[in-house]
């Protein structure tokens, strides 16, 4: 198995998205600026075809990342971007998800938390990004089904030092949701991408 083309994270969303129909120019535009309070990133698509499927990759390069800040002050700077009521309010639901699971894994409260990786530039971009897609096509509209996110295995390090994959925030994040380890000793599924979905 591909691990591009397994597990869950944010920019894998945002392809799928794009190929069923979110405009990408728009897209750029509201990830690269939303952004921009966290650090810079640079948001392209590119067609790929992976094992015989047409299909959209969505690039997020972290150019610049500002240091970790108290997840308090993180979701003030997320509730201060111009953005549709509806994206930030959902947005924020993932980004409390998110802080959540790490409070409990680190043992301590949601506003002693740092948000490290999860907090970077380029994870903004992922969560906000994959939020304006959704509803920009409507699809809380529609019945969506997800099928058993493949996790990975192995180890990956983190600011926190070298920990297992899956991450014990993706665990906390996913423990109502089928999930399936390995098959590659590989990270699949993001915090970001699992508090998404």
């Amino acid at each position: 198995i591909d691990p591009q083309s397994s597990g869950i994270a944010g920019n894998m969303i945002i392809g799928a998205l794009v190929d069923l129909g979110a405009n990408p120019d728009n897209l750029k535009e509201i990830m690269e600026k939303s952004a921009e309070e966290f650090g810079k990133v640079e948001v392209t698509f590119e067609k790929v075809v992976k094992h015989g499927i047409d299909s959209t990759f969505c690039h997020v390069e972290m150019i610049e990342n500002k240091p970790a800040i108290p997840y308090p002050e993180f979701i003030a700077k997320i509730e201060s971007l111009d953005l549709d009521e509806k994206v930030k309010e959902t947005s924020l639901k993932v980004f409390e998800r998110i802080g959540e699971a790490e409070a409990k894994v680190h043992g301590k409260s949601l506003d002693e938390i740092h948000f490290h990786e999860v907090g970077a530039s380029d994870a903004v971009a992922d969560v906000i990004g994959s939020i304006y897609a959704y509803y920009s096509l409507n699809l809380d509209k529609q019945k969506i089904i997800g099928l058993p996110i493949a996790v990975g295995g192995g180890r990956v390090n983190t600011a926190h030092g070298t920990i297992p994959v899956p991450a014990p925030a993706v665990v906390e994040i996913l423990k109502d949701a089928k999930m399936v380890g390995g098959p590659v000793e590989s990270e699949l599924a993001t915090p970001t991408g699992s508090a998404i979905y």
